[in-house]
């Protein structure tokens, strides 16, 4: 019975906690500094990333994974990123409150190379060729990605000229 009662309380507290915490959730006045980090799956920071927060705003992570951006109001941004080597990332953000990081995880272009082969093999190649463009951006003169761009194009319409074109990728490797 007393478990009872004290995971009722526990649970009573803990959500009016958090009710709080959302209504005390206003917009800032003013500019300030958005921070944020950009990490692999195991969390070590990723350099070297290019990190947009639209409306002209570009910024370029640190050996850390860290990026920043200067003079940013309050509001909602649509935040969007991509590196060689890297997949690309996109997510909605609220920078409400003048002390919050943005976090973000990322994985290295070639986790993608499994799930293209699968789809290649199971002769689904408009979506293999969707995954791939994903990250074209800032792959483009990737050996791996540009291989991988060509085996999609020759094994939906194989042809002498494709061929080459694969075996012409295969070789920069």
């Amino acid at each position: 019975m007393r478990n009872k009662k004290t995971f009722r309380l526990l649970a009573f507290w803990t959500f009016a906690a958090l009710l709080l915490g959302s209504c005390a959730s206003t917009k800032f006045e003013g500019k300030a500094v958005l921070t944020g980090r950009v990490c692999d799956e195991k969390g070590a920071g990723v350099p070297n990333y290019y990190v947009s927060l639209g409306l002209g705003k570009n910024a370029v992570t640190d050996i850390s994974g860290v990026f920043v951006f200067r003079d940013v109001s309050s509001g909602n941004y649509h935040l969007s990123g991509g590196g060689w080597g890297w997949c690309p990332f996109e997510t909605d953000i609220s920078f409400l409150d003048k002390k919050s990081i943005v976090c973000v995880q990322v994985e290295k272009l070639e986790s993608l190379f499994p799930k293209i082969e699968a789809l290649i093999q199971g002769e689904k190649y408009d979506e293999a060729k969707e995954l791939v463009s994903k990250s074209r951006d800032y792959n483009e003169k990737n050996p791996l990605y540009l291989f991988y761009k060509n085996l999609i194009i020759y094994c939906a319409e194989p042809d002498e000229k494709r061929k080459c074109a694969l075996l012409m990728s295969l070789e920069k490797i």
